[in-house]
């Protein structure tokens, strides 16, 4: 169901320390393009050394001296900033379903995809439809793009690369 599609790629963005929950849903995407890939990541996370792999997607996501590459905020793609006005406009669209995003801003790339992932989940299909039309379409391929340019290892080339796929076999499926 494409519900989990996108909860899976909301643990892949917030982290290693949601490489079980990625794993929970793995068997559920075994066909697509993108689950040799995700396969990979968690055994990487698994077999790997944890805190190298953190600090890899740190650099690449959260912060990187001197200048953040790859920064997971739709405003900071759209507007050049962080905390933009899209975050007003997210908000008024999370409200209707009773959302106070917790864990990372409105317009982080793991909020956005659990957003969807809700969305969906409940049959909402053109509302889900809408979101990805006017939010993740219009900002997730530049930031895949920084991602294929800047990743920093194997780690976040992999996570630019499943959700390059992702997005993908998405675009191809909603425009049946």
């Amino acid at each position: 169901m494409i519900w989990e599609e996108f909860k899976l790629f909301s643990y892949l963005f917030m982290g290693v320390k949601y490489n079980e929950k990625v794993k929970e849903l793995l068997d559920k995407v075994k066909d697509r393009k993108y689950y040799e890939n995700v396969k990979k990541i968690t055994e990487m996370i698994d077999s790997g050394n944890k805190d190298q792999l953190a600090t890899e997607f740190t650099r690449c996501f959260i912060n990187d001296y001197k200048h953040l590459k790859c920064p997971p905020y739709e405003s900071w793609y759209r507007e050049r900033t962080i905390y933009g006005k899209v975050v007003a406009e997210l908000y008024d669209i999370y409200s209707k379903y009773g959302i106070q995003p917790m864990k990372e801003l409105p317009d982080h790339i793991s909020t956005e995809m659990e957003f969807l992932a809700y969305v969906f989940y409940l049959g909402k299909e053109d509302e889900g439809k809408k979101f990805l039309v006017e939010h993740i379409f219009k900002w997730v391929p530049q930031f895949i793009n920084d991602i294929e340019k800047y990743h920093y290892g194997e780690y976040t080339k992999l996570l630019g690369n499943s959700l390059k796929l992702f997005l993908e076999e998405l675009s191809l499926e909603l425009n049946k």
